[in-house]
């Protein structure tokens, strides 16, 4: 019976409760059991605390399963699955900083940890524009979780307002949206916190990756023709003059050791007869070139200054100019 006074006085939180148990022998070792499962309680959340370390991995302030401390039996499957989960939950994803000072954790690489403190508000950036369907958190008592919406339109982007009413606590929160689960860890501390916490999204890294690729495919399609030279290499200072045919030359450029006339992919595939390629000399008589028809173009083995294209005889004889800038090349 001394034994059990000196518990009572030690424990001052139990001591109303065990007395009212105290009425007799049967009572009196349901009090001695319940004491003993709460001591055991508060020392093991001494030793996790570590005195002044302030978070509690599984312990918050009120013990809990005060009549039952014993854990069920795990079979292999639930033991394996527990490894796995924990594996997750454990891995050491150091978290990287993002706009105006907020915490950026990668979503999905492992459970993300917001540090909050008394007197402090913390905030939880969604990705904008996703909506929130659905709040849970395992500590509703302790822990106050409110949705805020910021901006408007395509900008609006959801914050959830975080505040623990206490110091040493420790849950979870699960927040289902439109697009996607999260699934987060809460402590509290004494001074430490976290202002802003943001995700930083796989599908915005490849969303990004993919816009980068249409960037560089675009400058391609811009400066380089699908003959593989590059536009900026290349003279197109040529100037066409004469009849319009309807096999006239889109554009007639030079890459400094070869001449090419290119024609519209429509006659070339419509096996329409071409004109044939006359080179024009400094006394303006006409004599043959080296050429040769590669897909839609002529290409000529030298850089011309002048030349023709004809086709047709006599009166239905259709000629097109082509001039080489004097102030190119």
């Amino acid at each position: 019976m001394k034994k059990l006074l000196v518990a009572l006085t030690l424990l001052p939180i139990s001591t109303v409760f065990a007395a009212n148990l105290a009425t007799n022998s049967e009572d009196l070792a349901q009090a001695s059991n319940l004491l003993n499962q709460l001591q055991a309680q508060q020392q093991q959340a001494v030793n996790v605390s570590g005195g002044n370390q302030g978070i509690v991995s599984s312990v918050n302030n009120a013990p809990i399963n005060y009549l039952n401390n014993s854990n069920p039996v795990l079979n292999p499957k639930e033991v394996k699955g527990t490894e796995m989960a924990n594996e997750w939950v454990n891995r050491n994803d150091i978290p990287g900083r993002g706009d105006s000072g907020s915490v950026v954790y990668q979503f999905g690489a492992s459970l993300p940890t917001v540090v909050c403190a008394p007197f402090y508000v913390c905030t939880i950036k969604l990705q904008k524009g996703e909506e929130v369907s659905k709040l849970d958190v395992a500590d509703q008592v302790r822990w106050k979780i409110t949705p805020s919406l910021v901006g408007s339109g395509d900008d609006q982007t959801t914050y959830l307002i975080v505040k623990p009413t206490d110091s040493n606590l420790a849950t979870n929160l699960t927040v289902a949206t439109d697009r996607r689960l999260y699934v987060i860890k809460l402590l509290s501390r004494i001074n430490d916190w976290m202002p802003i916490v943001s995700f930083q999204y796989p599908e915005d890294q490849q969303r990004a990756l993919e816009q980068y690729k249409e960037q560089l495919k675009a400058k391609k399609a811009a400066t380089i023709l699908d003959d593989g030279h590059d536009v900026s290499t290349l003279d197109f200072g040529f100037k066409l003059k004469g009849d319009e045919p309807s096999w006239k030359p889109l554009r007639v450029y030079t890459d400094g050791s070869k001449t090419y006339i290119q024609f519209a992919k429509s006659v070339s595939d419509a096996n329409q007869e071409l004109p044939a390629l006359l080179s024009v000399g400094a006394d303006n008589k006409e004599q043959l070139v080296n050429y040769r028809l590669i897909g839609d173009r002529f290409v000529v083995d030298s850089v011309i200054s002048r030349a023709i294209l004809v086709s047709g005889v006599g009166r239905k004889q259709v000629k097109v100019e082509i001039v080489r800038d004097q102030k190119a090349g």
